[in-house]
C-alpha cells in the first residue's frame, strides 16, 4: 500500500478529504484490491458510527483542521506531481552516471548526441524554475558531457526542493511546446516535466519504460487539456468531439471537443494507455501505432498527427 494513501483511508471514509486527496485514493484503489477491501471495510465502521446521533460541528470546524493537516504536511496534490517528478529524476540520474564516453556521444536525431539531449532537458526545466522564481544552476557549458549532467542534476534537484507546501498549482507558468510555448498552470507544468524526464530516460536507455498508471494517466489528461487549442492551431478543427478509449494498466475514457462549431457524430479513437503517451511524446509515429477507429477516418488520423505533436521536442 502506497503511505500517503495508508494516511488518507481513514479520512476518505469518512468523507473528510478534499477533492484531490479524495481521487488521489480513489485511483489508487482502482489498481489495489487489498486497499479496496480495507476501505470497504473502513467504509462499513463509518456507517455504523453514523447510525448514532450526531452533534453538529462547530461552524468552520473542517476547515479549521485540514488547515492544521496541511500546516504540518504538504497538501498530497502537490507532494504527488513533485513526487512523480523527482522519481524520473532519479531515474535518469541514475543512467546518465552508467553511461561512457561513448555512449554520451551515441546520436540522437533531435538534439546531436545524448549531450544535446541533457542540455535541452536542462533548459526546459530551467524555464519554469525562472517562472517559479526559483534559482538557475550555473550556465551550461559549451562542451563536456559531466559539465551537463552536473548542471541538469543541480536544476532538477532546485525544483524538487523549491517546491514545497506553499506551490500553488494554478499559478501560470510556460509549458513547453515544440514548435511554440503557451502559458497553463504549475499542474500542468509539473506533470510535463515528469512526462519528459520518462521520454528522454527512455531515449538514454534506448528500452521502454513505461511509468506508473498514475502517471501515465496524467499525461492523458494532460494532453487531452491541449488537444482542442493544438487542432485548431493546425486548421483540424471539426464540429463534434472525440472520445478517447485508453486499455491496459492505466485504462479509462476521456473526452475532448473537436473545436468547430456546431453539433455532428462523434470520433472514437482507441488504443493502449501507454502506447497514446509515447505518442504524444512524438516516440511513436501515427502510421505505427495500433489503434481503432468509430466514425471518419481521415479525422482520426488528423487528429492523430497532431497528437503526435504536443511533446517537448
Amino acid at each position: 500500500m502506497s503511505p500517503h494513501v495508508a494516511e488518507l483511508l481513514g479520512a476518505w471514509a469518512l468523507d473528510a478529504c478534499d477533492d484531490a486527496e479524495a481521487a488521489t485514493v480513489e485511483a489508487h484503489l482502482e489498481q489495489c484490491s487489498d486497499c479496496r477491501t480495507e476501505a470497504a471495510q473502513l467504509r462499513s465502521a463509518a456507517g455504523w458510527l453514523a447510525l448514532e446521533q450526531a452533534m453538529k460541528p462547530p461552524p468552520r470546524l473542517r476547515q479549521s483542521i485540514l488547515d492544521e493537516a496541511r500546516r504540518r504536511r504538504p497538501p498530497v496534490a502537490v507532494r504527488t506531481l513533485v513526487e512523480a517528478y523527482a522519481g524520473q529524476v532519479a531515474s535518469l540520474d541514475s543512467a546518465l552516471r552508467e553511461l561512457t564516453a561513448q555512449g554520451w556521444r551515441r546520436p540522437d536525431p533531435r538534439h546531436g548526441d545524448m549531450t544535446g539531449l541533457i542540455r535541452h532537458l536542462y533548459a526546459n526545466d530551467a524555464l519554469l524554475a525562472s517562472d517559479l522564481a526559483l534559482p538557475l544552476a550555473a550556465t551550461v557549458p559549451g562542451d563536456g558531457a559531466g559539465g551537463v549532467y552536473q548542471v541538469w542534476r543541480d536544476q532538477a534537484q532546485i525544483l524538487i526542493r523549491g517546491l514545497d507546501d506553499r506551490a500553488d498549482l494554478d499559478q501560470i507558468v510556460t509549458l513547453v511546446g515544440r514548435d511554440r510555448h503557451q502559458p497553463g498552470p504549475l499542474r500542468a507544468a509539473l506533470v510535463q516535466r515528469a512526462f519528459e524526464t520518462w521520454v528522454h530516460l527512455e531515449d538514454v536507455r534506448s528500452l521502454a519504460i513505461t511509468p506508473s498508471p498514475e502517471q501515465v494517466r496524467r499525461i492523458v489528461s494532460l494532453a487531452v487539456n491541449l488537444m482542442p487549442e493544438a487542432l485548431a492551431a493546425r486548421g483540424v478543427s471539426r464540429p463534434g468531439s472525440c472520445r478517447l478509449v485508453l486499455t491496459g494498466p492505466a485504462s479509462g475514457e476521456w473526452t475532448f471537443p473537436l473545436g468547430g462549431q456546431g453539433t455532428a457524430s462523434g470520433l472514437a479513437l482507441g488504443m493502449e494507455a501507454s502506447a497514446f503517451a509515447r505518442l504524444v511524446a512524438n516516440r511513436r509515429s501515427p502510421e505505427a501505432l495500433q489503434y481503432t477507429v468509430v466514425g471518419d477516418h481521415d479525422l482520426a488520423r488528423r487528429v492523430l498527427h497532431v497528437a503526435a505533436l504536443l511533446g517537448c521536442d
